[in-house]
């Protein structure tokens, strides 16, 4: 039987994205949003350092939200350490493993890592098989369809099942297309039916509908979702019906003014002065996307210091 890390049938869960899910975010996740799986950004392996995993992404997977499991992605390959860097981890307490194998930016493309393990296929099983003797929980494999073919993952279908990987999640795209274009869940729909084991469907799912329609046209085990998760927070209790599907402009600037204080609170904790602090909270104000907050963004991009910042959130 699979090792999931979720109880719920059809699993919500907050998407790894380099950047943004770090620690501070997936507390704020924790306690405003409930994601049944959250996930930590990759962890860098680096093989010729003295510190295969630095110590910063040490705390990264290792800072929980009490109560919802976290699963902690790995990018890298065999030949450079990354069986030994998931060792590291368990070591330290992980118990849950995910394997990037999509990612479509910068080197990640031109070795055997991220995206790029779909040049040499051969080497998933022999990697997965290793972390697969090491990991207590679950071991899992999020993935693209691949680099420039979207019949590529099929070939390695057989190595993950073979490895016993407990899930896959996949997202629609080629790792090319980055996030241009739509992502296929016809071809989701495919995988489900071709894989052993569950598979969770990602891609563009950015509304109540959008996530009744995938998982209806997928019948995947459950959805992870990304970007539209950062533009609204409450899309996982809207999902569940929890909460209104259209809330009004008044309860939605509400609810993100929320969101967004917690967020600089828990910035200024784990980062290093207000330049390291903008970036972030910068970064997670671009992917807000509602006509009814384009005069609170406006405003709090012209912010130039967390104290004005802090100062327009608690005029609102």
């Amino acid at each position: 039987m699979p090792n999931l890390p979720w109880t719920n049938p059809n699993p919500l869960m907050l998407a790894p994205m380099q950047g943004l899910t770090n620690r501070a975010l997936r507390a704020v996740y924790g306690e405003l949003a409930t994601p049944d799986v959250l996930f930590t950004e990759f962890v860098r392996v680096r093989p010729n350092a003295k510190k295969v995993i630095a110590d910063s992404d040490f705390v990264e997977a290792t800072t929980s939200v009490p109560g919802i499991p976290l699963v902690v992605q790995v990018i890298g390959c065999a030949d450079d350490g990354v069986v030994d860097a998931v060792s590291d981890l368990v070591a330290r307490g992980v118990q849950h493993i995910n394997v990037n194998m999509g990612c479509p930016f910068g080197r990640m493309t031109s070795v055997l890592a991220g995206g790029g393990m779909f040049k040499y296929p051969e080497t998933v099983y022999p990697m997965l098989a290793a972390m697969r003797q090491i990991v207590p929980g679950s071991l899992s494999v999020k993935t693209r369809l691949g680099i420039d073919d979207q019949r590529e993952v099929f070939s390695v279908l057989d190595a993950f099942e073979k490895a016993s990987v407990d899930f896959l999640v996949v997202h629609s795209r080629t790792v090319k297309q980055k996030y241009k274009g739509e992502a296929d869940h016809d071809l989701s729909r495919e995988i489900v039916l071709a894989a052993a084991m569950p598979v969770i469907a990602n891609g563009d799912i950015r509304s109540v509908e959008d996530a009744q329609r995938v998982m209806k046209q997928t019948g995947a085990a459950g959805l992870m979702l990304g970007r539209g998760a950062i533009a609204d927070h409450k899309i996982f209790d809207r999902i569940r019906s929890r909460e209104p599907g259209n809330p009004s402009a008044e309860a939605r600037q509400q609810e993100v003014t929320e969101r967004l204080r917690r967020l600089l609170d828990g910035y200024e904790d784990i980062f290093h002065g207000d330049a390291q602090v903008m970036v972030k909270f910068k970064e997670v104000l671009a992917h807000i996307e509602a006509p009814e907050l384009d005069r609170l963004k406006k405003r709090l991009k012209k912010a130039s210091s967390c104290m004005t910042l802090r100062q327009q959130l608690q005029a609102i």
